[in-house]
């Protein structure tokens, strides 16, 4: 029957279509991945940069210093995003969020039939 081979079809010598979607799904999560990290590297480059400044305005001003208080409120955000960066919080993954979809699916209708 047309379309319904179970050999894999060659898009060229030596390379096959389930090979080359999975090549592909790697190369777009790896993309993902570098995306998400040059954000995190501009977070904290703007933190710093900002904190820096803040702490010299703090120093040039009379009274008690209050540098710190931005300095740790920022600081507790940008924590949270290398964490998420990182992979360090499974929850603020992108692969937890599917497997939890497909485990509370399991869990309404069943697992899915073997193929």
């Amino acid at each position: 029957m047309r379309g319904r081979s179970t050999e894999p079809v060659k898009l060229r010598p030596g390379i096959e279509v389930r090979d080359a979607a999975h090549s592909m799904e790697i190369e777009q999560w790896a993309w993902q991945r570098v995306q998400s990290m040059r954000a995190f590297y501009t977070h904290l480059m703007i933190y710093c940069v900002v904190n820096f400044a803040l702490l010299i305005i703090d120093l040039a001003s009379p009274g008690d210093p209050w540098f710190f208080y931005p300095l740790l409120g920022w600081g507790l955000g940008l924590g949270i995003h290398a964490a998420q960066t990182f992979e360090r919080l499974p929850w603020f993954t992108r692969d937890w969020e599917q497997r939890k979809v497909q485990e509370l699916i399991e869990e309404k209708i069943g697992p899915p039939p073997q193929a």
